[in-house]
């Protein structure tokens, strides 16, 4: 089934990529603003992309701010760029759609196909509100890295991606199209080892990529012991692997307003909502190792590429 990426590229965006790359059929990414400007998260998918030889896959520009507030980006934690640690290269004549992405994504509109996004939901909140009633079945399903039940990364109680664009998370986890929730309840518990960052160069040049980009993201953050937490790789194996987290069926609701913003909420059974597939835990070790050897195999595929 094909897969597309809607995410805010940022530095664990770059290893969620990398990581689809090697293990799903990728069919399509769309940008959007969240860790840094739009103008910047289009040119680094662009980037990633060019960097493993994958220009057959089109990049859509997606929205340049949340639904009905105004843009927060992370730069303290990106960088100003959003893949700080990397000495960019120029992009070479990449030429991609125009449209944004809930207007350009044809295959959603006649074939079966799965989301897996990574950033604030602004674009996936637009694209459920365009997709014809008989049209929404062909989307199977959307893995979402975002939220928290117990505790937040941005407040106490809202992590990044839904604090971002709440109105957006809250459209999406009670829209039509059945939700994989993975969020920091999980992501916080499926750490990389810092030697297993130091071990990416030996890769070959996308590991030297993502090395360096995630020492760079690892030394401004707080440097836990245990590792560095990559959230949205987590989201992407979490598709692919769903038989390494433990989920729960849960009716949630995501908080708009005031101190509260981006903070999900536990709902009744007796909603009238949606339930969401919420992981609450997962094997770290198989995890990593599934994300080391997804790496692996994109690199061998990108030593074959002319």
């Amino acid at each position: 089934m094909p897969v597309y990426l809607d995410m805010d590229p940022g530095i664990d965006d770059a290893l969620a990529l990398y990581v689809a790359l090697g293990s799903l059929p990728v069919s399509g990414v769309a940008a959007v603003a969240g860790n840094v400007e739009l103008e910047k998260t289009y040119e680094n998918a662009r980037l990633l992309l060019e960097a493993a030889h994958r220009n057959d896959i089109t990049v859509a520009r997606g929205s340049s701010r949340p639904l009905v507030r105004r843009l927060v980006t992370a730069p303290h934690v990106h960088g100003t760029s959003g893949l700080d640690g990397w000495v960019k290269p120029t992009l070479q004549g990449y030429s991609g759609p125009t449209d944004p992405p809930w207007l350009s994504w044809p295959l959603l509109w006649r074939d079966e196909v799965s989301l897996i996004a990574t950033g604030p939901l602004t674009n996936v909140a637009k694209l459920l509100w365009c997709l014809p009633e008989d049209r929404a079945g062909n989307l199977k399903g959307i893995t979402v890295m975002g939220g928290a039940i117990h505790g937040g990364n941005v407040t106490p109680t809202a992590e990044f991606n839904f604090y971002v664009d709440p109105d957006a998370a809250d459209w999406v986890l009670g829209g039509p199209v059945p939700v994989r929730l993975v969020g920091l309840d999980v992501t916080h518990r499926a750490r990389m080892p810092w030697d297993a960052v130091e071990r990416l160069g030996q890769l070959g040049s996308l590991g030297r990529i993502l090395q360096d980009t995630l020492t760079w993201y690892g030394n401004h953050i707080e440097r836990n012991p245990e590792g560095l937490a990559v959230h949205d790789a987590v989201a992407v194996a979490a598709y692919a692997r769903p038989d390494l987290f433990r989920f729960e069926s849960q009716k949630l609701q995501v908080l708009t307003a005031g101190d509260g913003r981006g903070t999900v909420v536990r709902l009744p059974e007796s909603a009238d909502r949606p339930a969401v597939q919420v992981a609450m835990d997962v094997d770290q070790e198989a995890l990593l190792e599934w994300l080391w050897q997804r790496l692996v195999r994109l690199q061998e595929k990108f030593n074959q590429s002319p």
